[in-house]
């Protein structure tokens, strides 16, 4: 019975991991804000206030890297009124080339960085998302990439 019962747990835990089409990678210093989003959303932050996510689309219109960086781009900067400050490429766990784009943002007189890194795959775009005030940010920059560096497309 007692088999049975942790078959039937490995089981489940299993189920719900596939749930989503990413396996995410939280950094020391973040914690996951669970079941506050669907299944193909994830969110993680730190007492001070930088949050990372991640959203997974369907690739529908099918399009290329470079078609859905430039879509989020000319979004960000002109529905979110962010600059884009660099562009650069990365890879996730996997050895998937994306594109990390780093804007900034002020508020008031406090400066803000946003990054919007975007995979893409044949069925999906996925986009991994950092922001908070530059300070914060900067601080935690390492285990920013390393969430980055870690994640992993399914």
């Amino acid at each position: 019975m007692r088999f049975r019962l942790g078959s039937i747990a490995l089981f489940a835990l299993l189920l719900v991991s596939a749930c989503r089409p990413f396996e995410p990678a939280t950094p020391p210093g973040f914690v996951e804000l669970e079941d506050r989003y669907g299944r193909s959303e994830y969110r993680a932050t730190t007492a001070d206030g930088v949050v990372i996510g991640i959203r997974a689309f369907d690739n529908d219109p099918k399009g290329e890297r470079a078609f859905w960086v430039r879509a989020l781009e000319n979004r960000t900067r002109d529905m979110g009124g962010y600059a884009l400050l660099e562009k650069r490429e990365v890879k996730d766990r996997a050895g998937l080339t994306g594109t990390q784009l780093r804007f900034g943002h002020d508020e008031g007189d406090e400066p803000y960085l946003y990054y919007l890194t975007v995979f893409v795959t044949d069925d999906r775009v996925f986009i991994l998302e950092a922001g908070g005030a530059r300070a914060q940010m900067q601080r935690l920059a390492e285990q920013i990439d390393w969430s980055v560096k870690n994640f992993l497309h399914r």
